[in-house]
């Protein structure tokens, strides 16, 4: 699988899942998080290495139905669909003609998707949450700043922007500083999506790789 993919499994994964304190920051975080049972938008997403130079681009459509399901479609020249279905994590590289199979629970961890389609209560045991700056979320009024309790997680830390209470971006930095920047436009609250979205059949003739146990 290319590379790139590492970066949307690890997106997906911090959009599904600290120590929680009586904090205003994580209160409001957790109140703008709990009104989302389905989130649809458009996505740009950006990576920039340590020194700040552009590694990767693309873009493409999210929709999110909480708990556990998750649909990400990249366009051309990644043209990559990430499924979950509640059940598993899929993984189909479009031009390799491959898909990874992984238990969910075993790919959501402490990941960015696990805030969208995740349980409220995995984020309380997961992460520690502050505010964060205005500079450090330029689309958003509301900016928290989240970093994992483990030490091994993927990411060192996760920004979440929300404008006039609908999620704008995300930025996660990985522990060797490269930085992974999405923005959503044309979102869309609790409408628009289907289950039969997060519905996914191998198409004939592709490898499957089940990963995990």
């Amino acid at each position: 699988m290319k590379a790139k993919v590492s970066y949307i499994a690890g997106f997906i994964l911090i959009c599904f899942s600290a120590m929680l304190k009586a904090e205003p920051a994580a209160e409001s975080l957790l109140n703008a998080l709990q009104k989302i049972e389905t989130f649809k938008a458009n996505f740009v997403q950006k990576i920039h290495d340590a020194n700040g130079e552009h590694v990767a681009k693309t873009q493409g459509e999210i929709m999110v139905r909480r708990p556990g399901k998750f649909y990400w479609k990249s366009q051309s020249p990644d043209p990559i669909l990430v499924v979950a279905d509640g059940k598993f994590l899929w993984t189909y590289d479009i031009d390799l003609s491959q898909v990874t199979k992984q238990k969910l629970q075993e790919a959501l961890g402490n990941s960015p998707a696990a805030l969208l389609a995740g349980s409220l209560s995995s984020i309380k045991s997961n992460f520690e949450i502050s505010q964060g700056n205005k500079n450090q979320c330029p689309k958003s009024n509301e900016c928290y700043l989240l970093k994992p309790k483990q030490k091994d997680a993927a990411f060192a830390d996760i920004l979440i922007g929300f404008a006039k209470g609908k999620l704008t971006e995300v930025r996660m930095h990985d522990p060797l500083g490269q930085d992974v920047y999405t923005l959503f436009t044309e979102v869309l609250i609790n409408q628009g999506v289907q289950d039969k979205v997060f519905a996914f059949i191998p198409p004939k003739g592709v490898d499957i790789i089940h990963s995990g146990s």
